[in-house]
């Protein structure tokens, strides 16, 4: 019995430390550099999904 509640309480406590690490993840703000990244993304022309016979890059 004594290994039972042994783990439960380990299980308790890791259970305790992931949501801790989760909360102080959700809570750090983007770096700079991603946000310019997402920005620079952001203003690329978007390309059309292109498919066989659309016409598109056709040379005839």
């Amino acid at each position: 019995m004594p290994d039972k509640d042994r783990k439960g309480r380990m299980e308790e406590q890791i259970d305790e430390n992931l949501r801790r690490v989760y909360a102080q993840a959700t809570e750090e703000e983007v770096p700079e550099r991603f946000l310019t990244l997402l920005d620079q993304l952001r203003k690329q022309p978007r390309k059309a999904d292109k498919t066989p016979g659309d016409g598109e890059g056709d040379a005839s």
